[in-house]
């Protein structure tokens, strides 16, 4: 059960690894962000912002509702214009500034690898004398 669970943990790492490394490029549609509407929320040390708003591919003039990625205050002025990339997610474009998904799903990776490392590690491991003894004599 518990190896299913770490295999679900790798599925969702790897199923937005190659939409981070492309915004991470900067690779995708470019089109232009336009902000509707700004949501922030302080935390300690950081401020978190939302930006709303529309984008329009160069290729097409099909706007779509969608969220600037790692927006700042400044970033999201409403009426503005921001060049940004669509890398292939539904809800999100990324400006210009790239963005560092890729990490958290490298991390999600990485801990689904090192989980299944020690479980199948703990299913091969010699038994000890002690356990054999007390098994069956």
């Amino acid at each position: 059960m518990v190896l299913v669970l770490v295999g679900l943990l790798g599925y969702v790492g790897l199923s937005g690894w190659d939409r981070g490394v492309r915004a991470a490029r900067g690779e995708g549609a470019p089109g232009v962000f336009v902000a509707e509407s700004l949501s922030c929320v302080r935390h300690p040390g950081h401020e978190s912002c939302v930006c709303q708003g529309t984008f329009t591919p160069e290729n097409s003039g099909e706007e779509r509702s969608v969220r600037l990625h790692a927006a700042q205050r400044s970033d999201c002025v409403r009426g503005a214009e921001v060049a940004s990339v669509d890398s292939g997610a539904a809800d999100r474009v990324y400006g210009p500034w790239g963005s560092r998904e890729w990490v958290f799903s490298a991390v999600l990776v990485s801990i689904a690898v090192g989980a299944t490392v020690v479980i199948v590690a703990g299913w091969f491991r010699p038994r000890r004398e002690s356990e054999e003894a007390g098994s069956g004599r």
